[in-house]
Protein backbone atom coordinates (compact mmCIF):
# COMPACT_ATOMS: atom_id res chain seq x y z
CA UNK A 1 0.00 0.00 0.00
CA UNK A 2 2.85 2.41 1.03
CA UNK A 3 4.49 1.73 -2.72
CA UNK A 4 1.06 2.32 -4.29
CA UNK A 5 0.74 5.70 -2.42
CA UNK A 6 4.57 6.40 -2.46
CA UNK A 7 3.75 6.15 -6.91
CA UNK A 8 0.07 7.98 -6.75
CA UNK A 9 2.55 10.79 -4.92
CA UNK A 10 4.78 10.97 -7.57
CA UNK A 11 2.71 11.00 -10.41
CA UNK A 12 0.88 13.69 -8.61
CA UNK A 13 3.98 15.97 -7.68
CA UNK A 14 4.94 15.56 -11.91
CA UNK A 15 1.03 16.53 -12.96
CA UNK A 16 0.04 19.39 -10.84
CA UNK A 17 3.41 20.78 -9.82
CA UNK A 18 6.37 19.88 -11.80
CA UNK A 19 4.98 20.03 -15.44
CA UNK A 20 2.87 23.32 -14.74
CA UNK A 21 5.75 24.99 -13.32
CA UNK A 22 8.21 24.02 -16.06
CA UNK A 23 5.18 25.12 -18.81
CA UNK A 24 4.97 28.39 -17.03
CA UNK A 25 8.99 29.05 -17.02
CA UNK A 26 9.41 27.98 -20.77
CA UNK A 27 5.74 30.75 -21.41
CA UNK A 28 7.45 33.26 -19.16
CA UNK A 29 10.86 32.96 -20.92
CA UNK A 30 9.19 33.10 -24.38
CA UNK A 31 6.80 35.80 -23.66
CA UNK A 32 9.61 37.86 -22.23
CA UNK A 33 11.99 37.18 -25.19
CA UNK A 34 9.03 38.34 -27.00
CA UNK A 35 8.78 41.85 -25.16
CA UNK A 36 12.48 42.49 -25.37
CA UNK A 37 12.66 45.69 -27.58
CA UNK A 38 14.80 45.60 -30.87
CA UNK A 39 15.89 49.20 -29.93
CA UNK A 40 19.32 49.98 -29.48
CA UNK A 41 18.39 53.74 -28.06
CA UNK A 42 16.42 52.37 -25.16
CA UNK A 43 16.48 49.47 -23.64
CA UNK A 44 17.11 47.22 -20.00
CA UNK A 45 19.49 44.66 -19.44
CA UNK A 46 18.85 42.52 -16.39
CA UNK A 47 18.30 38.63 -15.61
CA UNK A 48 15.20 37.03 -17.44
CA UNK A 49 11.85 37.42 -14.87
CA UNK A 50 11.41 33.89 -14.79
CA UNK A 51 14.85 32.69 -13.10
CA UNK A 52 14.28 35.26 -10.29
CA UNK A 53 10.88 34.35 -9.87
CA UNK A 54 12.03 30.67 -9.52
CA UNK A 55 14.56 31.29 -7.11
CA UNK A 56 12.17 33.47 -4.98
CA UNK A 57 9.33 30.53 -5.55
CA UNK A 58 12.22 28.45 -4.16
CA UNK A 59 12.97 30.57 -1.08
CA UNK A 60 9.27 30.53 0.10
CA UNK A 61 9.03 26.84 -0.16
CA UNK A 62 12.02 25.67 2.11
CA UNK A 63 10.49 27.48 4.47
CA UNK A 64 7.03 26.17 4.28
CA UNK A 65 8.48 22.68 3.54
CA UNK A 66 10.28 23.03 6.88
CA UNK A 67 7.27 24.37 8.85
CA UNK A 68 5.02 21.71 7.30
CA UNK A 69 7.32 19.08 8.81
CA UNK A 70 7.77 20.45 11.98
CA UNK A 71 3.76 21.45 12.61
CA UNK A 72 2.97 17.59 10.94
CA UNK A 73 5.81 15.74 13.41
CA UNK A 74 4.56 18.29 16.27
CA UNK A 75 0.92 16.94 15.81
CA UNK A 76 1.41 13.41 14.74
CA UNK A 77 4.64 12.72 16.84
CA UNK A 78 4.44 14.87 20.09
CA UNK A 79 7.71 16.39 19.05
CA UNK A 80 8.18 19.83 18.19
CA UNK A 81 11.55 19.29 16.33
CA UNK A 82 12.55 23.82 16.38
CA UNK A 83 15.41 23.03 14.68
CA UNK A 84 13.47 21.88 11.26
CA UNK A 85 11.99 25.78 11.37
CA UNK A 86 15.44 27.00 12.03
CA UNK A 87 16.90 25.01 9.02
CA UNK A 88 13.79 26.29 6.87
CA UNK A 89 14.72 30.01 8.10
CA UNK A 90 17.86 29.40 6.96
CA UNK A 91 17.45 27.68 3.57
CA UNK A 92 15.07 30.64 2.68
CA UNK A 93 17.22 33.50 3.60
CA UNK A 94 20.12 31.54 1.42
CA UNK A 95 17.94 31.98 -1.18
CA UNK A 96 16.72 34.81 -0.79
CA UNK A 97 20.49 36.37 -0.67
CA UNK A 98 20.83 34.71 -4.49
CA UNK A 99 17.82 36.02 -5.26
CA UNK A 100 18.70 39.46 -5.02
CA UNK A 101 22.35 38.85 -6.48
CA UNK A 102 20.97 38.44 -9.37
CA UNK A 103 17.73 40.80 -9.64
CA UNK A 104 19.47 43.77 -8.46
CA UNK A 105 22.07 44.44 -11.17
CA UNK A 106 20.69 46.26 -14.48
CA UNK A 107 22.01 48.39 -16.73
CA UNK A 108 19.42 50.97 -18.48
CA UNK A 109 20.38 52.39 -21.25
CA UNK A 110 18.48 55.86 -22.29
CA UNK A 111 19.87 57.27 -25.37
CA UNK A 112 23.19 58.22 -24.70
CA UNK A 113 22.96 57.82 -20.84
CA UNK A 114 23.77 54.73 -18.86
CA UNK A 115 22.24 53.60 -15.94
CA UNK A 116 23.86 51.33 -13.58
CA UNK A 117 23.04 48.91 -10.67
CA UNK A 118 24.91 46.67 -8.73
CA UNK A 119 24.08 43.62 -6.81
CA UNK A 120 24.53 45.49 -3.44
CA UNK A 121 22.06 48.55 -4.93
CA UNK A 122 24.60 51.40 -5.16
CA UNK A 123 23.73 53.00 -8.66
CA UNK A 124 25.68 55.02 -11.59
CA UNK A 125 25.47 57.23 -14.27
CA UNK A 126 27.53 58.33 -16.83
CA UNK A 127 27.42 58.14 -21.16
CA UNK A 128 28.28 56.18 -23.73
CA UNK A 129 30.99 58.88 -24.71
CA UNK A 130 32.72 57.68 -21.13
CA UNK A 131 32.65 54.48 -22.06
CA UNK A 132 36.48 53.50 -23.49
CA UNK A 133 36.37 50.17 -24.04
CA UNK A 134 34.30 46.96 -22.34
CA UNK A 135 35.85 43.42 -21.47
CA UNK A 136 34.50 40.26 -22.75
CA UNK A 137 34.02 37.16 -20.17
CA UNK A 138 33.19 34.69 -22.84
CA UNK A 139 33.20 31.97 -20.26
CA UNK A 140 31.47 33.72 -17.37
CA UNK A 141 29.06 35.05 -19.99
CA UNK A 142 29.50 38.78 -18.10
CA UNK A 143 30.54 42.02 -19.58
CA UNK A 144 32.88 44.92 -18.14
CA UNK A 145 32.68 48.30 -18.89
CA UNK A 146 35.21 50.65 -18.05
CA UNK A 147 35.74 54.37 -18.27
CA UNK A 148 39.80 54.81 -18.68
CA UNK A 149 41.22 52.42 -16.64
CA UNK A 150 38.44 52.39 -14.12
CA UNK A 151 35.87 49.84 -14.09
CA UNK A 152 32.30 51.51 -14.31
CA UNK A 153 29.59 48.45 -14.24
CA UNK A 154 29.64 44.79 -14.67
CA UNK A 155 26.52 42.95 -16.30
CA UNK A 156 25.74 39.20 -16.85
CA UNK A 157 24.88 38.53 -20.66
CA UNK A 158 22.29 36.04 -20.01
CA UNK A 159 19.66 38.36 -19.30
CA UNK A 160 17.45 39.92 -21.65
CA UNK A 161 18.34 42.54 -24.23
CA UNK A 162 21.92 41.47 -23.36
CA UNK A 163 22.73 41.27 -27.24
CA UNK A 164 21.35 44.72 -27.56
CA UNK A 165 24.21 45.94 -25.48
CA UNK A 166 26.86 44.57 -27.51
CA UNK A 167 24.82 45.86 -30.70
CA UNK A 168 25.28 49.33 -29.07
CA UNK A 169 28.55 49.30 -28.14
CA UNK A 170 29.68 48.13 -31.59
CA UNK A 171 27.52 51.14 -33.29
CA UNK A 172 29.23 53.43 -30.69
CA UNK A 173 32.81 52.13 -31.91
CA UNK A 174 33.76 51.02 -28.56
CA UNK A 175 36.01 48.12 -28.69
CA UNK A 176 34.69 44.94 -26.65
CA UNK A 177 37.88 42.87 -26.17
CA UNK A 178 38.65 39.76 -24.59
CA UNK A 179 38.91 39.64 -20.36
CA UNK A 180 41.85 37.47 -20.72
CA UNK A 181 44.30 39.48 -22.67
CA UNK A 182 47.18 37.53 -21.16
CA UNK A 183 49.70 34.83 -23.51
CA UNK A 184 47.43 31.74 -24.50
CA UNK A 185 49.13 29.00 -22.60
CA UNK A 186 47.74 25.56 -22.11
CA UNK A 187 47.89 26.18 -18.53
CA UNK A 188 45.98 29.09 -18.55
CA UNK A 189 43.03 27.20 -21.32
CA UNK A 190 42.41 24.45 -18.90
CA UNK A 191 41.53 27.30 -15.95
CA UNK A 192 39.76 29.56 -17.84
CA UNK A 193 37.85 26.35 -19.14
CA UNK A 194 37.41 25.35 -15.48
CA UNK A 195 37.28 28.50 -13.71
CA UNK A 196 33.14 28.71 -14.31
CA UNK A 197 32.24 25.85 -12.65
CA UNK A 198 35.13 26.35 -9.74
CA UNK A 199 33.36 29.66 -8.68
CA UNK A 200 29.87 27.92 -8.95
CA UNK A 201 31.16 25.23 -6.36
CA UNK A 202 32.50 27.40 -4.10
CA UNK A 203 29.48 29.50 -4.36
CA UNK A 204 27.13 26.42 -3.18
CA UNK A 205 29.84 25.80 -0.52
CA UNK A 206 29.69 29.67 0.55
CA UNK A 207 25.70 29.06 0.99
CA UNK A 208 25.77 25.84 2.64
CA UNK A 209 28.05 27.48 5.06
CA UNK A 210 26.11 30.20 5.74
CA UNK A 211 23.13 27.81 6.60
CA UNK A 212 25.18 25.97 8.88
CA UNK A 213 26.20 28.78 10.61
CA UNK A 214 23.24 30.04 10.69
CA UNK A 215 21.90 27.06 12.22
CA UNK A 216 24.88 27.06 14.80
CA UNK A 217 23.85 30.47 16.08
CA UNK A 218 20.22 29.59 16.35
CA UNK A 219 19.82 26.19 17.77
CA UNK A 220 21.78 23.80 19.73
CA UNK A 221 24.53 21.86 17.54
CA UNK A 222 26.76 24.98 17.97
CA UNK A 223 30.30 23.87 17.56
CA UNK A 224 29.46 20.63 15.79
CA UNK A 225 27.88 22.14 12.79
CA UNK A 226 30.96 24.83 12.42
CA UNK A 227 33.42 21.55 12.08
CA UNK A 228 31.73 21.00 8.89
CA UNK A 229 32.19 24.20 6.98
CA UNK A 230 36.24 23.19 6.16
CA UNK A 231 35.13 19.94 4.80
CA UNK A 232 32.44 21.51 2.97
CA UNK A 233 34.83 23.68 1.30
CA UNK A 234 37.19 20.45 0.70
CA UNK A 235 34.95 19.00 -0.79
CA UNK A 236 32.72 21.25 -2.54
CA UNK A 237 34.82 24.23 -3.58
CA UNK A 238 38.51 21.86 -4.12
CA UNK A 239 37.11 18.20 -4.62
CA UNK A 240 34.70 19.18 -6.84
CA UNK A 241 36.22 20.95 -9.51
CA UNK A 242 39.58 18.96 -8.86
CA UNK A 243 37.63 16.08 -10.75
CA UNK A 244 36.03 18.51 -13.04
CA UNK A 245 39.23 19.09 -13.94
CA UNK A 246 39.27 15.91 -16.08
CA UNK A 247 37.31 17.54 -19.02
CA UNK A 248 39.45 20.08 -19.95
CA UNK A 249 42.21 18.07 -19.07
CA UNK A 250 41.65 15.64 -22.25
CA UNK A 251 42.12 18.86 -24.39
CA UNK A 252 45.28 19.62 -22.97
CA UNK A 253 46.99 16.58 -23.36
CA UNK A 254 45.67 16.18 -26.76
CA UNK A 255 47.57 19.49 -27.99
CA UNK A 256 50.65 17.76 -26.45
CA UNK A 257 50.06 14.65 -28.58
CA UNK A 258 50.18 16.76 -31.82
CA UNK A 259 53.21 18.32 -30.22
CA UNK A 260 54.87 15.22 -30.22
CA UNK A 261 53.83 13.76 -33.18
CA UNK A 262 54.40 17.04 -35.20
CA UNK A 263 57.59 18.17 -33.36
CA UNK A 264 56.61 21.55 -32.24
CA UNK A 265 56.39 23.83 -29.51
CA UNK A 266 52.80 24.81 -28.68
CA UNK A 267 54.21 27.55 -26.53
CA UNK A 268 56.72 29.01 -28.77
CA UNK A 269 54.55 28.43 -31.75
CA UNK A 270 51.69 30.30 -30.09
CA UNK A 271 54.18 33.88 -29.46
CA UNK A 272 54.97 34.06 -32.46
CA UNK A 273 51.72 34.52 -33.58
CA UNK A 274 51.10 36.87 -30.34
CA UNK A 275 47.79 34.77 -29.74
CA UNK A 276 46.37 36.14 -26.44
CA UNK A 277 43.28 34.91 -24.10
CA UNK A 278 41.33 31.69 -24.74
CA UNK A 279 40.22 31.84 -28.71
CA UNK A 280 42.21 31.39 -31.63
CA UNK A 281 41.08 30.83 -35.24
CA UNK A 282 43.22 31.36 -38.31
CA UNK A 283 44.75 29.50 -41.44
CA UNK A 284 46.44 27.06 -39.20
CA UNK A 285 45.15 26.64 -35.35
CA UNK A 286 41.63 26.26 -34.09
CA UNK A 287 41.60 26.90 -30.96
CA UNK A 288 38.34 27.23 -28.49
CA UNK A 289 36.55 26.82 -24.77
CA UNK A 290 33.60 25.37 -24.81
CA UNK A 291 31.51 23.46 -22.13
CA UNK A 292 34.31 23.42 -19.89
CA UNK A 293 36.30 21.63 -22.66
CA UNK A 294 38.85 22.67 -24.32
CA UNK A 295 38.97 21.99 -28.45
CA UNK A 296 42.24 23.08 -29.81
CA UNK A 297 43.81 21.41 -33.07
CA UNK A 298 46.73 22.32 -35.81
CA UNK A 299 45.12 21.64 -39.07
CA UNK A 300 48.16 19.71 -40.78
CA UNK A 301 46.80 17.61 -37.78
CA UNK A 302 43.86 16.36 -38.92
CA UNK A 303 42.40 14.67 -42.06
CA UNK A 304 38.58 14.05 -41.75
CA UNK A 305 35.78 16.09 -39.02
CA UNK A 306 32.70 14.06 -38.90
CA UNK A 307 29.45 16.06 -38.72
CA UNK A 308 28.36 16.36 -35.07
CA UNK A 309 25.93 13.99 -33.82
CA UNK A 310 23.71 14.14 -30.06
CA UNK A 311 25.32 11.50 -27.55
CA UNK A 312 24.05 11.01 -24.46
CA UNK A 313 27.59 12.77 -22.95
CA UNK A 314 26.36 15.50 -24.89
CA UNK A 315 27.24 17.07 -28.85
CA UNK A 316 30.46 15.52 -30.41
CA UNK A 317 32.07 14.61 -33.86
CA UNK A 318 34.80 12.33 -34.75
CA UNK A 319 38.05 13.84 -35.88
CA UNK A 320 40.60 11.03 -38.17
CA UNK A 321 43.94 12.16 -37.49
CA UNK A 322 47.11 11.86 -40.37
CA UNK A 323 48.17 8.85 -38.38
CA UNK A 324 44.57 7.45 -38.55
CA UNK A 325 43.58 7.48 -34.78
CA UNK A 326 39.98 8.55 -34.40
CA UNK A 327 39.59 11.32 -31.64
CA UNK A 328 35.65 11.83 -29.83
CA UNK A 329 35.53 15.64 -29.59
CA UNK A 330 32.69 16.91 -26.81
CA UNK A 331 31.36 20.41 -27.16
CA UNK A 332 29.03 22.80 -27.85
CA UNK A 333 26.97 22.18 -31.26
CA UNK A 334 27.65 25.26 -32.75
CA UNK A 335 31.85 25.10 -31.66
CA UNK A 336 31.89 21.27 -33.30
CA UNK A 337 30.06 23.32 -36.41
CA UNK A 338 32.40 25.89 -36.31
CA UNK A 339 35.70 23.41 -36.36
CA UNK A 340 34.49 21.27 -39.02
CA UNK A 341 33.50 24.47 -41.11
CA UNK A 342 36.86 25.43 -40.65
CA UNK A 343 38.76 22.22 -41.60
CA UNK A 344 36.49 22.56 -44.94
CA UNK A 345 37.46 25.73 -45.52
CA UNK A 346 41.53 24.72 -45.44
CA UNK A 347 40.28 22.05 -47.68
CA UNK A 348 38.61 24.65 -50.37
CA UNK A 349 41.25 27.04 -50.00
CA UNK A 350 44.20 24.04 -50.99
CA UNK A 351 41.63 22.85 -53.78
CA UNK A 352 41.83 26.92 -54.91
CA UNK A 353 45.37 26.66 -55.09
CA UNK A 354 45.53 23.25 -57.22
CA UNK A 355 42.96 24.67 -59.31
CA UNK A 356 44.70 27.73 -60.40
CA UNK A 357 47.64 26.20 -60.76
CA UNK A 358 46.01 23.41 -63.13
CA UNK A 359 44.10 26.21 -65.37
CA UNK A 360 47.97 28.39 -65.07
CA UNK A 361 49.21 25.23 -67.39
CA UNK A 362 46.11 25.13 -69.65
CA UNK A 363 46.79 28.78 -69.99
CA UNK A 364 50.73 28.25 -71.01
CA UNK A 365 49.57 24.81 -72.98
CA UNK A 366 47.06 27.35 -75.13
CA UNK A 367 49.92 29.88 -75.75
CA UNK A 368 52.48 27.38 -76.51
CA UNK A 369 49.96 25.49 -79.30
CA UNK A 370 49.13 28.69 -80.57
CA UNK A 371 52.91 29.82 -81.27
CA UNK A 372 53.52 25.68 -82.77
CA UNK A 373 55.41 24.95 -80.00
CA UNK A 374 55.40 22.10 -78.35
CA UNK A 375 57.01 19.00 -76.49
CA UNK A 376 58.10 16.14 -78.84
CA UNK A 377 57.03 12.30 -78.48
CA UNK A 378 59.50 10.72 -76.13
CA UNK A 379 60.32 13.88 -73.98
CA UNK A 380 59.35 12.60 -70.75
CA UNK A 381 56.04 11.36 -70.45
CA UNK A 382 54.37 12.49 -73.88
CA UNK A 383 53.17 9.80 -76.37
CA UNK A 384 52.59 9.52 -79.94
CA UNK A 385 48.53 10.80 -79.06
CA UNK A 386 46.99 12.68 -76.65
CA UNK A 387 45.27 9.67 -75.44
CA UNK A 388 48.49 8.15 -75.31
CA UNK A 389 49.75 10.78 -73.26
CA UNK A 390 47.01 10.77 -70.76
CA UNK A 391 47.35 7.33 -69.85
CA UNK A 392 50.65 7.49 -68.88
CA UNK A 393 50.18 10.43 -66.67
CA UNK A 394 47.30 8.26 -65.09
CA UNK A 395 49.82 5.52 -64.81
CA UNK A 396 52.50 7.57 -62.60
CA UNK A 397 49.71 9.31 -60.52
CA UNK A 398 48.16 5.95 -59.41
CA UNK A 399 51.22 3.68 -59.34
CA UNK A 400 54.48 5.62 -59.39
CA UNK A 401 53.36 8.10 -56.45
CA UNK A 402 52.21 5.49 -53.94
CA UNK A 403 55.73 5.36 -52.40
CA UNK A 404 55.86 9.30 -52.77
CA UNK A 405 52.45 9.90 -50.75
CA UNK A 406 53.78 7.59 -47.90
CA UNK A 407 56.55 9.58 -47.93
CA UNK A 408 55.19 13.01 -47.58
CA UNK A 409 52.66 11.60 -45.53
CA UNK A 410 55.41 10.31 -43.03
CA UNK A 411 57.26 13.95 -43.56
CA UNK A 412 53.47 15.86 -42.15
CA UNK A 413 53.14 13.84 -39.18
CA UNK A 414 56.79 13.41 -38.41
CA UNK A 415 57.54 10.53 -38.25
CA UNK A 416 60.45 11.19 -40.74
CA UNK A 417 62.79 13.69 -40.03
CA UNK A 418 64.59 15.97 -42.60
CA UNK A 419 67.90 16.63 -42.16
CA UNK A 420 68.73 19.89 -43.65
Amino acid sequence: MSNLLESILRVGMTVFIVGPLTAWVARRGARERSEATDSLDCFLVRMPAAIRTIIACCAVAFELLMLGVYVWQGVSLGEWDHELVWFGHAMALAGMAIWALLSIPRIDVDGGRILSRNAFGIRKETTFGNITRATLHTQMMRIDLFEGDRKFCSISLEGVCSLNLLARLEEEGIEVSDAVDGPMTKAGLCWSAIKPLTIVFNGMALVFSLVLAFMAVFTDEGARLLVLIPFLFLLIGVALPLVMLSMPARGILEIGRQERELGFSFSEEIASRGATGTSLVDDDWFIEISNARVVAFRRDYLKKITAHENSESGDRCTVTTRGGRKIKVYAAGSTLEDLRTWFKQGAKANCAAKISAAVDAAILGHDMAMQCRGFRAGEGLIQDTVEETIASMGYVGRVGMKDTDVEILNIMIGKTVVDC
